[in-house]
Order: structure tokens, then sequence, then C-alpha cells
């Protein structure tokens, strides 16, 4: 049977981390809210399982919401980690355009010779090109 109200202890470290933190159970999971003081409270977190199955809200939901809360840590840490973070996702890209660069050439090593051939002032100069000669008798007008 489903207990519609959380436990004790997690609802005391809740209001212990803010006052205005709430938990209510939607008919499916409990959600922790936040009262803003005006209107409805904020839904911030849905409490559930592995593959989204009914639980009891404990001290990892606890934990997210301080991880969440940027209020509590330095601005010079969440610098760093942000920077960090950004870096990571930077090399992420370069690597992905250096491979997605590298399958092109593999695949198609023809069209881009062309290609840069085409667009090379060398391979369109002018003093490069030669003038075919016609074979056979050449018929003149006259």
């Amino acid at each position: 049977m489903i207990d519609y109200k959380p436990d004790r202890t997690f609802s005391k470290d809740l209001k212990r981390l803010d006052p205005r933190l709430a938990t209510k159970f939607n008919g499916q999971h409990f959600v922790i809210t936040f009262d803003r003081g005006h209107g409805q409270p904020v839904n911030i977190l849905v409490v559930k399982g592995e593959d989204g199955a009914f639980r009891q809200p404990d001290n990892r939901d606890i934990t997210k919401l301080k991880e969440c809360d940027l209020a509590r840590e330095d601005y010079r840490d969440k610098f760093m980690r942000v920077s960090q973070h950004y870096e990571q996702v930077r090399e992420k890209m370069k690597k992905a355009s250096h491979e997605t660069f590298r399958d092109l050439t593999k695949d198609s090593k023809i069209q881009l010779q062309q290609a840069f051939g085409r667009l090379s002032s060398k391979a369109n100069s002018a003093f490069r090109r030669v003038k075919l000669k016609p074979k056979g008798k050449v018929f003149r007008e006259g």
C-alpha cells in the first residue's frame, strides 16, 4: 500500500534545508515544491524510482536539491566548474568536427579533389590550358 505522506525525518531535513520547501503527492509520485510567497507553489523535483516507479523521498533528493542550489556554492568554485564543463564541450565539438571531416574525406576523396582543383588558381590557369589540334582534314570555307 502506498503511503501518501513522506517520512518525518525527510520532512524535517527538507524544512532545515529551506522552510519554503514542501512535499505533496500528485497521485503517482511525490513532488517537492517551493513556495514563492505569492501564487501557487512551484514544482521543482518529482521523486521517481528506477524506470519511473514510485518511491518514498529520501536523502538522495536532499542531496540533489543541495546540488541545484546555486547560492550555497562559492562563485569561484562555480566559475571553475562551469568553465571546465564548457571546455569539455568544446573539446567534444572539436573532436566531432575532425571525425566528420575525416569521414567525409574517406567517403568522397575524388569529389573533394575535383572541388579543390576547381577552386585552386593553378588548376584553372590560362597558361596551363592546352588547345587540342583536330585530327584529320580540316574543311575550310572559301
